[in-house]
Order: structure tokens, then C-alpha cells, then sequence
């Protein structure tokens, strides 16, 4: 990004006055900087890396087709979000340049509410990412795909409560990606240069969790044959996530009250607390209130955790986004493996198929579908029967 702070827009259309409307519309009422193109391959041949933090390219265009180009750009900058113009009618088109790895589209003739919005989403998922990529040393693979509604309001949650200290409940059925939520509110908070510490409270008895969480105390118990510092202090000035906090008997629920209570911890066999400067969030599966309703789950608890909730859409829900999740999975696998593959390698009849499923496994079953298919794949296709 150049020019200051102010991000900066690729435009490209053969129609100039198009390029005039949009240059004008981006500077005046985006207040963005904007280099306006009717040539692509100008546009093209000028290209540089890391200025640009979005493009919106037409489809239609003698000189070089728009996904062509499209193409051509996510090579020079892979990160880069590119919103496609496609005529009001051209249905088929617009999912076809999402399946190759299009941010959005935006159908001619468009208003100024619609460029503005899908624009304002994708800079601001673009500027999320490339935080994200900055910390990949310490928290690596923690993206969030999606250009779905559900998904937007998601990003937005996390960028207003981020740089708070507030208290988040993430819920969601299995595989939606709760953990990268947890992951990239700490990422945007002032303590990303701590710890972020996970635990699966529904991975431990009631005996083990109390230890994990707490700590323990030389003699505490028979087999504690030395002191043993808690999750909690590890994660002392960072993030704590307690993944699958439904699972929690009502003694470790009584415990994990007070700890929010008092901001202290004390290990199991110890005679003083200890303080704790630790952000909490927590996840679950359950619906915490129907749990509360049946006495399984502290009112008192679930109103401390829930300061700010946060829902996460099963995939069937949110069945735009599933074009974009497969293109990043197989970029993923390709980049992993070595191998020049694209989401253009599965045939229609497997996107129909993909994209008709239920995923009750949600985003992690989608993952490890397109993993599984491209290591048996044999010859260049994805084929129908490759999908399991």
C-alpha cells in the first residue's frame, strides 16, 4: 500500500467512462487512491506487487478476457482481492470467476451502495489478512474465508472487539472454525505478542481439567510428584481459549466463575491464589442457554462469558462461500505438495456435487474432502467419484 495509509484500488474496464466513474466515485466519496486502466494489458505490464489492496476488473474485454487477467494478478500478488463486473444476466459467469478465486462480483449496471460495500469488505478483509500473514511465524493458517453476510458481520465483530478486553463467546456447530476466531481476536489485540493458549475442556476428566487449568502443587495428589503451572498462567498477558466450555462439570464451572470473578488462580493443593492477567475466550457447541434452562450450566458463568457472543453459520448456511473456501484449500494443498493445481481442475460435475452437499462436518470436512480427492486424483480432473 502506497500513498500514505490510504489504500489503493486497481480499476481496469474497456470502457473508459466506466473507468472515469469509478476513478471519480473511489477518490471522492471512498476518499481511496485509484489508478484507472481501459488497456489490461497495460494495466498488466505495470503491475506492482504490494501497492494495490483490492482490483475490480471487467469481465468482458477484446483485448484479455477479465478472469484471464484475474489469473494473471493473483500470480503476481496471490493476496490480492479482485471484484469482477459481469452483465446483470451473466449468472454462470460470476460463478465461474468466484470458483476461480474472484473476492465478489458486482453485475452492470451497478449503484454506489453496491461498489462501496462489496469494496469496504474486501479492503477490509485484505488488510485483516495481510495482519494475519505479518504473525503467520507465531500463529500459522489462521484465515477466514468467506464473502457471505454471516461471514461479514463475523470479520466485523472481530475487528470492533479485538482491541478490548472483553470477554467472547464464539459458538458454532464442530468444524465451523471457532479456534480461528479465537485466534485472530488475539491477532488483533494488544496482546498478540503473548501467548495464546488453547485447551479442549471436553479432552480432560474432571480430575485432569482442574490440574490443566489450575495447576497443581508438589503432594497435591498422589502422582504429583512436582508443582505444575496452569493454563491459565501460562496464558498469563495473553489469550486463554476454552474450546468446548459446555463440557464443564459444575465444580470446574464454579472454579472458572471466580477465576473471571477475581482474576486469580489457585492450584490444586495450594493455600494461596495467585493473580492472573488473562483474556478469556470461549467456545461451544451447545446452546449455553438451553443448558442454563436444565441446570447443566451455570446462569451466573454462561452471563460472565457471554459479554460479547459471537455465531458462527454452518456451512450450509453460508453455501456462497463454499467457491472460495475450495479455491484457498486447494492454493493450500498446491503450495504444500509442490503441484501446479487450481480449483479449475474439478469438473462440473464435482462442483455440482460440492456444492449441493449438506457439509454436516462443516468447513473442516469440506478441507479434508478436497485434500483427500486431490491426493487420489489421477490424471488432471477432479472427477465426481474422486469425492467420496
Amino acid at each position: 500500500m502506497k500513498d500514505g495509509l490510504k489504500p489503493t484500488v486497481l480499476v481496469v474496464d474497456d470502457e473508459e467512462s466506466i473507468c472515469k466513474v469509478l476513478g471519480r466515485f473511489l477518490k471522492q466519496q471512498m476518499r481511496l487512491s485509484c489508478d484507472t486502466f481501459s488497456d489490461p494489458e497495460e494495466a498488466l505490464r505495470t503491475f506492482d506487487r504490494g501497492r494495490y489492496s483490492a482490483a475490480i476488473v471487467d469481465v468482458r474485454m477484446p483485448e484479455l478476457d477479465g478472469l484471464e487477467l484475474m489469473t494473471m494478478l493473483h500470480k503476481e500478488d496471490p493476496h490480492l482481492p479482485v471484484i469482477v463486473l459481469t452483465a446483470l444476466d451473466d449468472w454462470e459467469t460470476a460463478v465461474n470467476a468466484m470458483r476461480l478465486g474472484a473476492f465478489n462480483f458486482i453485475n452492470k449496471p451497478f449503484s454506489a451502495e453496491q461498489v462501496e460495500s462489496v469494496l469496504a469488505h474486501a479492503l477490509e478483509q485484505h488488510k485483516l489478512n495481510s495482519e494475519l500473514r505479518e504473525k503467520k511465524a507465531d500463529v500459522p493458517n489462521v484465515h477466514i474465508i468467506g464473502k457471505s453476510a454471516a461471514i461479514r458481520r463475523v470479520l466485523d465483530l472481530i475487528k470492533r472487539v479485538s482491541p478490548t478486553d472483553s470477554t467472547v463467546l464464539v459458538t458454532g456447530e464442530s468444524g465451523t472454525g471457532k479456534e480461528l476466531v479465537a485466534r485472530a481476536i488475539h491477532l488483533g489485540s494488544p496482546r498478540r505478542h503473548n501467548a495464546f493458549v488453547a485447551v479442549n475442556c471436553g479432552a480432560f476428566p474432571d480430575s485432569l481439567l482442574e490440574s490443566e487449568l489450575f495447576g497443581h502443587v508438589k503432594g497435591a495428589f498422589t502422582s504429583a510428584v512436582s508443582d505444575k503451572t496452569g493454563m491459565f498462567e501460562v496464558a498469563n498477558k495473553g489469550t486463554f481459549f476454552l474450546d468446548e466450555i459446555g463440557e464443564t462439570s459444575q465444580m470446574i464451572q464454579v472454579k472458572l466463575l471466580r477465576v473471571l470473578e477475581t482474576h486469580e488462580v489457585r492450584p490444586v493443593g495450594a493455600t494461596k491464589a495467585r493473580k492472573v492477567d488473562t483474556r478469556v475466550i470461549a467456545a461451544t457447541n451447545r446452546n449455553l442457554e438451553e443448558e442454563v434452562e436444565k441446570g447443566n450450566f451455570r446462569y451466573d458463568l454462561f452471563y460472565r462469558l457471554n459479554v460479547i457472543p459471537i455465531h458462527l453459520p454452518p456451512l450450509r448456511e453460508r453455501r456462497d462461500d463454499i467457491p472460495l473456501l475450495v479455491g484457498y484449500f486447494v492454493s493450500r494443498y498446491a503450495e504444500r505438495t509442490g503441484r501446479n493445481l487450481s480449483a479449475a481442475n474439478i469438473s462440473p460435475e464435482a462442483w455440482e456435487i460440492i456444492e449441493g452437499y449438506s457439509w454436516p462436518g462443516n468447513v473442516r470436512e469440506l478441507e479434508n474432502v478436497v485434500n483427500r480427492a486431490f491426493t487420489l486424483m489421477e490424471g488432471d480432473r477432479i472427477k465426481a467419484e474422486d469425492l467420496g
